[in-house]
């Protein structure tokens, strides 16, 4: 007799639309493509967006069946019309659910309980704060200190610095702010590794506070920061599933080198834009909310790295629709099609993706998130007492020495076994699909995967190694010669500033 399946409803906001409902551009005499033309590895043809396509999110944990079972999903009825109970500590030796997506679930709200900070660590922030609001008053008595950023919104990681922002204080330039506050700092003893950032677009201080070794950033007269708090929060408690998934992709992110704007990467701010958008389009699409927050990660890796084209199509959450033509907005950059372009919330006609230079990296490693969350005899495969999010999210330094949760006893090696382990390469020959078409340019620069390779196949694992090897290479030339090009740029400024 064969034991019933339970399947969890996801729907798919984020495929082709019918034709009959394609998001309607904003200029109808320039008609524009929002996904990228799909490009299958294999010869086999693609399906069409009518047809059913195979569904990735309907795994059975438990089948028994060799190849796992893409089925038309449905919904068990609710058992109750109460709003369920956040679940804590689900995770503990063969407790094991059917749908790994629900599994994936509860492995994020726990994940994002550990991070969450304990009410030791709140008070240390609290103190520090308290410490440093000390010195700045003292200084100027009768001007305003304001925290905004992460710590404001409640989205910053153990690691998070605290952004302050100085109103009404009066000074002439915020150099001399800054300097002056360097040497309060000083003087009081409460600071150590102090650094003045005077000539950057905007001037900080950057110092740790002695007794909590938290960091601080310290600006002034910088009005936006506290507003665009507002608005997230505001935003989080419109979309209660941007809070975890914020969390998720902040540590992803991390974990990769892939979070600072100086670097390239995508900042927090971006990425809340980006989630927002995301959250729109399904609400946009959808006839039900979905609430699986594994469901939630898989469709922003899903349309974030392979299904957008960035090359003409820009995202917003500013009022209805999430799409919009680069061009039309003057985002576009013709020498990096790649670059994302997100629209800033608070100032819409300013683009807060155009310094991610290297956002193709994001969008590889979104791309292979998908391929391994989606990869059903990968997950499938996986050791009944194995994390599903630690495929993704690796052990650090940081995280093992942490102990979070709300009792302040809970581990990493506890909350997500397995983690950072190698995965067994189980494709068994599976076709991967890529999303995205390249131009020239582009191309160059990718560090996607463009050959028929088949996983256990030595000849083909050993030749791809060498690409990767020669790739990496190339990329850190690229970066190093774009570092160099633009410290020229700068020094040409300085010399031109001083004639």
């Amino acid at each position: 007799m064969e034991a019933p399946t339970y399947f969890y409803e996801t729907l798919s906001p984020l495929s082709p639309p019918p034709s009959d409902r394609s998001p309607p551009p904003s200029d109808e005499s320039q008609p524009y493509y929002v996904y990228r033309n799909e490009i299958s590895l294999s010869s086999l043809p693609c399906a069409l967006p009518e047809t059913a396509a195979p569904d990735y999110f309907s795994l059975d944990a438990l089948a028994d069946d060799k190849e796992p079972s893409f089925a038309r999903l449905r919904t068990p009825p609710p058992a109750s019309e109460e709003a369920p109970a956040v679940e804590s500590g689900w995770f503990r030796g063969n407790n094991r659910l059917r749908s790994p997506m629900l599994k994936l679930h509860k492995e994020i709200l726990d994940f994002c309980d550990f991070l969450s900070p304990t009410p030791e660590e709140k008070s240390a922030r609290n103190a520090a704060i308290e410490s440093v609001f000390g010195v700045i008053k003292y200084i100027w008595p009768k001007c305003k200190v304001d925290v905004f950023g992460s710590f404001r919104t409640g989205l910053y990681l153990p690691t998070s610095d605290i952004d302050v922002v100085i109103l009404g204080s009066d000074i002439k330039t915020p150099q001399t702010g800054l300097y002056a506050l360097s040497r309060a700092l000083s003087q009081k003893g409460i600071a150590k590794k102090i650094q003045v950032i005077a000539k950057a677009r905007v001037p900080i201080i950057k110092f740790v506070e002695k007794r909590s070794s938290i960091s601080f950033d310290i600006s002034f007269d910088l009005e936006n920061g506290p507003k665009a708090a507002e608005y997230i929060q505001d935003a989080i408690s419109k979309w209660p599933s941007l809070r975890p998934l914020c969390l998720i992709l902040k540590v992803f992110l991390q974990q990769r080198e892939l979070n600072e704007v100086y670097s390239g990467g995508i900042g927090s701010y971006a990425l809340l834009a980006m989630l927002i958008a995301m959250l729109q389009n399904l609400q946009e699409w959808n006839a039900s909310v979905e609430h699986n927050l594994g469901v939630l990660l898989v469709n922003f890796f899903d349309f974030y790295g392979r299904k957008l084209n960035t090359a003409d199509i820009g995202v917003t959450c500013n009022g209805p629709g999430t799409f919009f033509l680069k061009s039309a907005k003057g985002f576009l950059n013709t020498g990096q099609k790649f670059l994302i372009s997100i629209e800033d919330p608070q100032l819409p006609g300013n683009d807060i993706g155009k310094s991610s230079f290297n956002y193709f990296q994001v969008r590889s490693a979104f791309c292979m998130a998908f391929s391994t969350l989606t990869n059903a005899k990968t997950i499938l495969g996986l050791d009944p007492n194995r994390s599903i999010l630690g495929t993704i999210i690796r052990p650090d330094p940081v995280l093992l020495e942490r102990k979070g949760g709300s009792n302040g006893t809970m581990t990493f090696d506890h909350l997500l076994p397995g983690a950072g382990e190698p995965l067994s390469p189980q494709t068994g020959g599976q076709e991967f699909l890529c999303n995205w078409k390249l131009d020239d340019a582009e191309e160059e620069s990718l560090p996607l995967p463009r050959s028929n390779l088949i996983a256990g196949d030595d000849s083909s694992a050993h030749s791809s190694g060498k690409k990767r090897k020669s790739f990496k290479e190339k990329l850190h030339k690229k970066v190093k010669d774009r570092a160099d090009t633009e410290k020229d740029r700068s020094k040409k400024k300085r010399r031109w500033r001083s004639q």
